[in-house]
């Protein structure tokens, strides 16, 4: 289902001297990644693991299962956007570091690794 949320602000060109500029459309994907990452903490998860692996891992596997009954690809291309920047930048280039904080803070990641923990 594609859910009419605010998109999250993403930097398209976090390290301009090293790396080319995000494009407007990946930017979208990413917003709406951040946007689902407010709601849901699977897809928080991939933000935070992708700011620092020590905080949290992903659920990836959560995250791509929702990302079927979306009715657009819109999400899927986001966390694959995402995942693929990560080997070049830390998310908080792209969301913002009070962003990434604050999934932290919201989902307790600091606390638990995991809902079964």
């Amino acid at each position: 289902m594609q859910h009419d949320l605010k998109l999250v602000k993403v930097n398209l060109d976090p390290r301009p001297a090293e790396i080319t500029a995000i494009s407007e459309e990946v930017g979208t994907q990413l917003g709406y990644l951040g946007a689902i990452a407010k709601e849901k903490k699977f897809a928080a998860s991939l933000i935070v693991n992708c700011y620092n692996t020590h905080i949290c891992g992903a659920d990836v596997s959560n995250l791509s299962y929702y990302c079927r009954g979306e009715t657009s690809d819109t999400l899927k291309k986001g966390m694959f956007a995402l995942i693929n920047l990560s080997a070049y930048i830390e998310s908080h280039e792209l969301y913002g570091s009070d962003f990434v904080e604050g999934l932290i803070e919201r989902w307790d990641f600091r606390n638990k690794r995991s809902e079964n923990e």
